[in-house]
């Protein structure tokens, strides 16, 4: 959503607003004015954590089940990707965005009691154990996730 906010602040960037920045100062006007009341973490209850990952970006949803059974957010995550992080593909991308999710939150869901559930919309990511495609860095990050105790649905 910010992006184009983003690339006016560039080095060596010209300044130029134009409809497209427009849009997304009014949209980022409305979800800070908008925004949704955050909830307490309670200990006692499962969490829930949203990812997505996209070119540019990711980005995550903390949330627990309230008193009137919908999921409610603790937090959000958004992070551009940066240097080299920006050439990984899809796969590595969604997988770099619960890395550093549960990096952020890590006070939070290291040592849960229940598993923590991990939507995401990237199918594949339910088998990243098994990739016969496993490389250093899945292996690093293989070590990180081991922290914690979870679940990947799609």
């Amino acid at each position: 959503m910010a992006r184009p906010l983003h690339n006016l602040v560039k080095k060596e960037t010209t300044w130029k607003w134009t409809e497209k920045e427009q849009t997304a100062f009014e949209g980022l006007k409305q979800a800070i004015t908008e925004a949704p009341v955050l909830a307490r973490a309670d200990p006692d209850k499962a969490y829930f954590l949203e990812t997505d990952a996209s070119g540019a970006a990711l980005g995550s949803v903390l949330s627990q089940r309230q008193d009137d059974g919908r999921l409610h957010p603790i937090g959000f995550l958004l992070e551009s990707f940066k240097g080299a992080e920006v050439n990984y593909d899809t796969h590595d991308k969604e997988l770099l965005a619960i890395i550093r999710s549960f990096k952020h939150w890590r006070i939070f869901l290291e040592a849960t009691s229940q598993p923590v559930t991990v939507f995401t919309d990237h199918w594949n990511l339910e088998y990243w154990k098994e990739y016969r495609t496993f490389n250093r860095r899945h292996a690093w990050w293989h070590l990180l996730l081991a922290d914690f105790n979870f679940w990947i649905t799609y």
